[in-house]
């Protein structure tokens, strides 16, 4: 399964939103990195177990699953996480972007890419249920990055 979607920060025909530095969004993305457990259903305990500037390796103990994973920092520009594969979990990666086609105007854009269930018959329908739930934390990650900007975080 390989998608990508986009989620606008900025919107600057509307002044009367508030908005966020990259600065900000970028804080907020690392910090989803670092403390999975406020931004991701499901991840109650977590370990980082190896941390560099630029890179650290975790593990997210998800309801009878353990995923480990591997994440990289571009500074203000972009956070690639590469899941390791194991018998009960397949490789995957996310790459977020920070975009900013023009100054002040930002967007997000997360790139999904993971291997599919064998079964043809019933991928499809998996596949769309994982595309929408990933949206959807995609958009609630980016409410909580709000959230926590306009209580003066980061």
């Amino acid at each position: 399964m390989t998608f990508e979607h986009i989620v606008q920060i900025n919107d600057l025909t509307k002044p009367e939103l508030p908005m966020l530095t990259r600065e900000q969004v970028w804080e907020g993305l690392v910090l989803r990195a670092r403390r999975p457990d406020k931004f991701l259903v499901g991840v109650d305990e977590f370990e980082i177990i190896e941390q560099k500037p630029a890179y650290m390796k975790r593990c997210l103990n998800l309801p009878g699953l353990a995923v480990f994973d591997e994440v990289t920092f571009w500074s203000e520009a972009r956070i690639e996480y590469r899941t390791l594969p194991t018998d009960t979990v397949p490789a995957a990666t996310l790459v977020m972007d920070i975009e900013e086609p023009e100054p002040g105007s930002l967007f997000v854009r997360f790139r999904y890419h993971s291997a599919s269930i064998e079964n043809g018959r019933d991928a499809m329908p998996y596949d769309q249920y994982l595309h929408e739930a990933y949206v959807a934390t995609d958009i609630e990650t980016i409410e909580i990055i709000r959230e926590l900007a306009a209580t003066g975080v980061f």
